[in-house]
């Protein structure tokens, strides 16, 4: 349970404070998003997602989640 907690509360950190840095360096949304991808598939509170789900969150994602 303080593992789910911790892990739900990384990925919002990764989504307040590296996505938008990843939309500031990048391009354009498509480069932001693979940027962002990058670290989303080499972190294990991304990783026990699934990798199907991870890939369906990485389209859905806008300039301003």
């Amino acid at each position: 349970m303080l593992r789910t907690w911790w892990r739900r509360r990384q990925r919002r950190t990764d989504l307040e404070i590296l996505w938008p840095q990843c939309l500031a360096g990048a391009r354009d949304l498509d480069h932001a998003k693979a940027a962002f991808a990058v670290h989303v598939f080499n972190d294990p509170a991304w990783l026990e997602l699934g990798e199907e789900r991870l890939i369906r969150f990485l389209d859905e994602l806008e300039a301003y989640d």
